[in-house]
Protein backbone atom coordinates (compact mmCIF):
# COMPACT_ATOMS: atom_id res chain seq x y z
CA UNK A 1 0.00 0.00 0.00
CA UNK A 2 1.98 3.32 -1.31
CA UNK A 3 0.55 6.02 0.47
CA UNK A 4 4.08 8.00 -0.59
CA UNK A 5 1.91 10.57 -3.25
CA UNK A 6 -0.98 12.17 -1.75
CA UNK A 7 -3.05 11.94 -5.10
CA UNK A 8 -2.72 7.96 -4.74
CA UNK A 9 -3.54 7.71 -0.87
CA UNK A 10 -6.40 5.60 -1.62
CA UNK A 11 -5.19 3.25 -3.81
CA UNK A 12 -3.38 0.47 -1.35
CA UNK A 13 -1.58 -2.05 -3.49
CA UNK A 14 -3.06 -5.32 -1.98
CA UNK A 15 -0.84 -7.57 -4.26
CA UNK A 16 2.40 -6.10 -3.09
CA UNK A 17 0.71 -6.52 0.76
CA UNK A 18 0.14 -10.43 -0.10
CA UNK A 19 4.03 -10.28 -1.17
CA UNK A 20 5.08 -8.47 1.11
CA UNK A 21 3.54 -10.76 3.57
CA UNK A 22 5.00 -13.66 2.06
CA UNK A 23 8.23 -12.79 2.02
CA UNK A 24 8.33 -10.86 5.09
CA UNK A 25 10.18 -7.58 3.71
CA UNK A 26 12.04 -4.82 5.66
CA UNK A 27 11.22 -1.35 5.23
CA UNK A 28 13.61 1.25 4.63
CA UNK A 29 14.68 3.95 7.07
CA UNK A 30 13.23 7.36 7.02
CA UNK A 31 14.84 10.70 7.90
CA UNK A 32 12.25 13.47 8.78
CA UNK A 33 12.79 16.66 7.42
CA UNK A 34 13.95 19.16 10.12
CA UNK A 35 10.34 20.34 11.49
CA UNK A 36 10.28 20.46 15.02
CA UNK A 37 11.37 19.19 18.52
CA UNK A 38 11.66 15.72 18.63
CA UNK A 39 8.50 13.91 20.21
CA UNK A 40 8.32 11.62 22.52
CA UNK A 41 8.85 8.08 20.92
CA UNK A 42 5.29 6.84 19.97
CA UNK A 43 4.09 3.66 21.45
CA UNK A 44 0.62 1.17 20.54
CA UNK A 45 0.83 -0.56 23.41
CA UNK A 46 -2.10 1.40 25.25
CA UNK A 47 -4.37 0.25 22.05
CA UNK A 48 -2.83 -3.31 21.23
CA UNK A 49 -5.49 -5.52 19.76
CA UNK A 50 -8.14 -2.89 19.41
CA UNK A 51 -9.82 -2.77 15.94
CA UNK A 52 -9.57 0.45 13.89
CA UNK A 53 -11.51 1.38 10.54
CA UNK A 54 -10.96 4.44 8.73
CA UNK A 55 -14.06 6.66 8.73
CA UNK A 56 -12.45 9.66 7.42
CA UNK A 57 -10.03 11.37 5.19
CA UNK A 58 -9.47 14.57 4.19
CA UNK A 59 -6.86 16.76 2.38
CA UNK A 60 -5.53 19.73 4.27
CA UNK A 61 -8.92 21.38 2.94
CA UNK A 62 -10.55 19.45 5.10
CA UNK A 63 -12.36 18.83 1.99
CA UNK A 64 -12.42 14.77 0.72
CA UNK A 65 -12.33 16.08 -3.21
CA UNK A 66 -9.31 17.92 -4.66
CA UNK A 67 -9.46 20.64 -8.00
CA UNK A 68 -9.01 18.03 -10.04
CA UNK A 69 -11.97 15.85 -9.01
CA UNK A 70 -9.74 13.00 -6.74
CA UNK A 71 -12.14 11.57 -4.02
CA UNK A 72 -10.29 10.52 -0.91
CA UNK A 73 -11.97 7.87 0.33
CA UNK A 74 -11.52 5.71 3.38
CA UNK A 75 -10.81 2.47 3.37
CA UNK A 76 -8.14 1.68 5.93
CA UNK A 77 -8.63 -1.19 8.88
CA UNK A 78 -6.09 -1.80 11.15
CA UNK A 79 -5.00 -3.50 14.25
CA UNK A 80 -2.02 -3.47 16.04
CA UNK A 81 -0.84 -6.50 17.58
CA UNK A 82 1.67 -4.86 19.61
CA UNK A 83 4.63 -2.11 19.48
CA UNK A 84 6.55 -3.63 16.50
CA UNK A 85 3.38 -5.43 14.36
CA UNK A 86 0.19 -4.61 12.97
CA UNK A 87 -2.52 -6.59 10.57
CA UNK A 88 -4.02 -4.47 7.70
CA UNK A 89 -6.84 -6.09 5.89
CA UNK A 90 -7.07 -6.86 2.31
CA UNK A 91 -10.48 -5.98 0.99
CA UNK A 92 -8.99 -8.07 -2.65
CA UNK A 93 -8.03 -11.01 -0.73
CA UNK A 94 -10.96 -10.89 1.69
CA UNK A 95 -8.54 -11.41 4.96
CA UNK A 96 -5.98 -9.55 7.00
CA UNK A 97 -1.87 -9.60 6.73
CA UNK A 98 0.24 -9.06 9.66
CA UNK A 99 3.29 -6.68 8.93
CA UNK A 100 6.16 -5.35 11.05
CA UNK A 101 5.78 -1.69 12.37
CA UNK A 102 9.21 0.78 12.55
CA UNK A 103 9.00 3.58 15.02
CA UNK A 104 10.64 6.51 13.59
CA UNK A 105 11.37 10.14 14.96
CA UNK A 106 8.94 12.62 15.26
CA UNK A 107 6.32 10.42 15.99
CA UNK A 108 6.60 8.87 12.61
CA UNK A 109 6.19 5.28 11.87
CA UNK A 110 6.29 2.80 8.99
CA UNK A 111 3.88 -0.18 8.26
CA UNK A 112 3.43 -2.32 4.54
CA UNK A 113 5.74 0.13 3.07
CA UNK A 114 3.71 3.09 3.95
CA UNK A 115 4.66 6.17 6.32
CA UNK A 116 2.65 7.83 8.66
CA UNK A 117 2.77 10.71 11.36
CA UNK A 118 0.86 10.26 14.54
CA UNK A 119 -1.24 12.95 14.58
CA UNK A 120 -3.61 11.86 18.01
CA UNK A 121 -4.07 8.67 19.89
CA UNK A 122 -6.62 7.04 22.29
CA UNK A 123 -8.40 3.61 22.61
CA UNK A 124 -11.30 5.17 20.74
CA UNK A 125 -10.14 7.05 18.23
CA UNK A 126 -6.64 7.78 15.95
CA UNK A 127 -5.66 10.44 13.48
CA UNK A 128 -2.72 9.93 11.26
CA UNK A 129 -0.96 12.04 8.55
CA UNK A 130 0.10 10.10 5.72
CA UNK A 131 3.59 10.70 4.54
CA UNK A 132 4.89 11.87 1.25
CA UNK A 133 8.37 9.99 0.77
CA UNK A 134 11.13 11.09 -1.62
CA UNK A 135 14.52 8.94 -1.42
CA UNK A 136 14.84 8.90 2.37
CA UNK A 137 13.37 11.93 3.32
CA UNK A 138 9.69 12.93 4.97
CA UNK A 139 7.94 15.92 3.55
CA UNK A 140 5.92 17.20 6.51
CA UNK A 141 4.26 20.07 5.00
CA UNK A 142 3.51 18.32 1.47
CA UNK A 143 1.96 15.84 3.24
CA UNK A 144 -1.23 16.70 2.48
CA UNK A 145 -3.60 13.44 3.53
CA UNK A 146 -5.14 13.06 7.24
CA UNK A 147 -6.71 9.75 8.19
CA UNK A 148 -9.06 9.78 11.04
CA UNK A 149 -9.96 6.10 12.37
CA UNK A 150 -12.22 4.47 14.92
CA UNK A 151 -12.10 1.78 17.17
CA UNK A 152 -14.64 -0.57 15.71
CA UNK A 153 -16.43 -0.87 19.21
CA UNK A 154 -16.82 2.96 19.26
CA UNK A 155 -18.54 3.07 15.71
CA UNK A 156 -21.05 -0.01 16.85
CA UNK A 157 -21.79 0.59 20.21
CA UNK A 158 -21.37 4.22 20.98
CA UNK A 159 -22.05 5.94 17.98
CA UNK A 160 -24.86 3.35 16.79
CA UNK A 161 -23.63 3.45 13.50
CA UNK A 162 -21.11 1.82 10.82
CA UNK A 163 -17.78 3.15 8.79
CA UNK A 164 -19.97 3.69 5.50
CA UNK A 165 -22.19 6.13 6.69
CA UNK A 166 -19.55 7.96 8.54
CA UNK A 167 -17.35 7.53 5.75
CA UNK A 168 -19.80 9.76 3.24
CA UNK A 169 -18.62 12.91 2.04
CA UNK A 170 -19.97 15.89 3.68
CA UNK A 171 -21.85 18.60 3.26
CA UNK A 172 -18.87 21.19 2.48
CA UNK A 173 -17.75 18.61 0.16
CA UNK A 174 -21.47 19.11 -1.72
CA UNK A 175 -21.02 22.14 -2.01
CA UNK A 176 -17.28 22.83 -3.39
CA UNK A 177 -18.48 19.90 -6.17
CA UNK A 178 -21.78 22.11 -6.84
CA UNK A 179 -19.75 25.04 -7.07
CA UNK A 180 -17.20 23.47 -9.07
CA UNK A 181 -19.79 21.79 -11.41
CA UNK A 182 -21.59 25.32 -12.10
CA UNK A 183 -17.98 26.76 -13.17
CA UNK A 184 -17.30 23.36 -15.45
CA UNK A 185 -20.95 23.98 -17.21
CA UNK A 186 -20.16 26.76 -18.29
CA UNK A 187 -16.28 27.20 -19.17
CA UNK A 188 -15.35 23.28 -20.01
CA UNK A 189 -11.96 23.97 -19.75
CA UNK A 190 -12.95 23.91 -16.04
CA UNK A 191 -13.89 20.32 -16.35
CA UNK A 192 -12.44 17.87 -13.39
CA UNK A 193 -12.54 13.98 -12.96
CA UNK A 194 -16.49 12.84 -12.23
CA UNK A 195 -16.68 10.11 -9.38
CA UNK A 196 -19.05 8.16 -11.47
CA UNK A 197 -17.21 8.79 -14.87
CA UNK A 198 -18.81 9.11 -18.66
CA UNK A 199 -20.74 5.82 -20.16
CA UNK A 200 -20.59 5.75 -24.12
CA UNK A 201 -22.69 2.71 -25.68
CA UNK A 202 -23.06 2.10 -29.28
CA UNK A 203 -26.69 2.56 -30.92
CA UNK A 204 -25.13 0.68 -34.20
CA UNK A 205 -24.02 -2.66 -34.86
CA UNK A 206 -21.14 -0.64 -37.27
CA UNK A 207 -19.85 0.93 -34.07
CA UNK A 208 -18.22 -1.21 -30.91
CA UNK A 209 -17.00 0.42 -27.84
CA UNK A 210 -14.74 -0.82 -25.22
CA UNK A 211 -14.05 0.89 -22.08
CA UNK A 212 -10.45 0.66 -21.58
CA UNK A 213 -10.79 0.81 -17.36
CA UNK A 214 -8.81 -1.90 -16.37
CA UNK A 215 -10.95 -4.92 -14.55
CA UNK A 216 -9.59 -5.40 -10.74
CA UNK A 217 -7.87 -8.44 -10.45
CA UNK A 218 -5.76 -8.13 -7.53
CA UNK A 219 -2.59 -7.71 -9.48
CA UNK A 220 -3.95 -4.08 -11.51
CA UNK A 221 -5.48 -2.95 -8.31
CA UNK A 222 -3.75 0.54 -7.43
CA UNK A 223 -4.44 1.31 -11.52
CA UNK A 224 -8.01 0.24 -11.11
CA UNK A 225 -8.84 2.42 -8.28
CA UNK A 226 -8.32 6.15 -10.05
CA UNK A 227 -9.63 4.44 -13.31
CA UNK A 228 -12.57 7.48 -13.08
CA UNK A 229 -9.61 10.55 -13.23
CA UNK A 230 -9.10 9.49 -16.70
CA UNK A 231 -12.01 7.40 -18.59
CA UNK A 232 -10.55 6.15 -21.56
CA UNK A 233 -12.52 3.88 -24.80
CA UNK A 234 -11.76 2.08 -27.85
CA UNK A 235 -14.28 3.05 -30.24
CA UNK A 236 -13.80 1.06 -33.82
CA UNK A 237 -16.31 2.14 -36.95
CA UNK A 238 -17.06 -0.35 -39.46
CA UNK A 239 -17.54 1.12 -43.13
CA UNK A 240 -16.43 4.22 -42.30
CA UNK A 241 -15.40 6.61 -45.63
CA UNK A 242 -11.63 5.82 -45.27
CA UNK A 243 -9.17 3.97 -43.25
CA UNK A 244 -8.60 6.23 -40.14
CA UNK A 245 -6.86 6.05 -36.54
CA UNK A 246 -6.52 9.20 -33.98
CA UNK A 247 -6.95 9.38 -30.15
CA UNK A 248 -7.93 12.71 -29.25
CA UNK A 249 -9.53 14.34 -25.98
CA UNK A 250 -12.91 15.39 -25.69
CA UNK A 251 -15.84 17.24 -22.91
CA UNK A 252 -18.27 15.44 -22.29
CA UNK A 253 -20.60 18.47 -20.52
CA UNK A 254 -23.76 17.71 -18.00
CA UNK A 255 -26.23 16.96 -20.78
CA UNK A 256 -23.62 14.73 -22.95
CA UNK A 257 -22.71 16.57 -25.70
CA UNK A 258 -19.28 15.98 -27.00
CA UNK A 259 -17.12 18.77 -27.68
CA UNK A 260 -13.23 18.53 -28.93
CA UNK A 261 -10.60 19.48 -26.81
CA UNK A 262 -7.20 18.21 -28.38
CA UNK A 263 -5.42 15.77 -30.19
CA UNK A 264 -3.15 13.33 -28.44
CA UNK A 265 -1.41 12.12 -31.71
CA UNK A 266 1.52 14.70 -32.61
CA UNK A 267 0.36 17.02 -35.44
CA UNK A 268 2.79 18.37 -37.50
CA UNK A 269 2.11 22.36 -37.73
CA UNK A 270 1.29 22.60 -41.19
CA UNK A 271 -1.29 19.64 -40.92
CA UNK A 272 -2.89 20.66 -37.58
CA UNK A 273 -5.59 23.39 -38.69
CA UNK A 274 -7.28 20.26 -41.43
CA UNK A 275 -6.54 17.72 -38.47
CA UNK A 276 -8.61 19.37 -36.32
CA UNK A 277 -11.61 19.64 -38.65
CA UNK A 278 -11.22 16.10 -39.32
CA UNK A 279 -10.94 14.99 -35.62
CA UNK A 280 -14.33 17.58 -35.27
CA UNK A 281 -16.40 15.82 -38.19
CA UNK A 282 -15.53 12.46 -36.64
CA UNK A 283 -17.17 13.70 -33.30
CA UNK A 284 -20.01 15.35 -35.66
CA UNK A 285 -20.52 12.47 -38.52
CA UNK A 286 -19.82 9.53 -36.54
CA UNK A 287 -19.62 9.93 -32.71
CA UNK A 288 -23.41 11.94 -32.22
CA UNK A 289 -24.89 9.54 -34.34
CA UNK A 290 -23.59 6.29 -34.16
CA UNK A 291 -22.88 6.58 -29.87
CA UNK A 292 -25.22 7.23 -26.47
CA UNK A 293 -23.38 9.18 -24.28
CA UNK A 294 -24.43 9.17 -20.23
CA UNK A 295 -22.56 12.33 -18.62
CA UNK A 296 -20.35 11.94 -15.59
CA UNK A 297 -21.57 13.04 -11.91
CA UNK A 298 -19.92 13.62 -9.09
CA UNK A 299 -22.29 13.25 -5.54
CA UNK A 300 -25.17 13.09 -7.89
CA UNK A 301 -24.43 16.72 -9.76
CA UNK A 302 -23.90 16.39 -13.29
CA UNK A 303 -21.09 18.05 -14.68
CA UNK A 304 -18.37 18.24 -17.90
CA UNK A 305 -15.36 15.75 -17.33
CA UNK A 306 -12.64 14.71 -19.71
CA UNK A 307 -12.42 11.50 -21.67
CA UNK A 308 -10.08 10.17 -24.03
CA UNK A 309 -11.04 8.12 -26.90
CA UNK A 310 -9.13 6.12 -29.40
CA UNK A 311 -10.86 5.84 -32.82
CA UNK A 312 -10.75 3.74 -35.67
CA UNK A 313 -12.56 3.70 -38.93
CA UNK A 314 -12.39 1.05 -41.53
CA UNK A 315 -13.43 1.49 -45.27
CA UNK A 316 -15.98 -0.57 -46.63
Amino acid sequence: MNFNKYRKVKKCSYALIVLLAVLNCSCHRVKPQPQSPVDKPISFKSIANIPFTEVHRRLYTGLSFDKNGYQAEPSYKITFLTNDSATIYSPAKKRFFNFLVFMEKDSIFDVAGSFFKLMYMNKDSLKLQVLEVESDTAHLTRSLVYMTFYANNYIKNVLHTDAATLGRPNRRDTVFIKNKSEIANKIPDSAFAARQPVTITSKSPLVTVQNKTEVQDGLNEFDADDAYMSPEFDININKAYENFSYSFVIFVDDKGQMIFDRSIDYIMPEYKASTIQTLKGIIDGYLKFYLSVTPGSTLGIRHTSIVILNVVGRKG
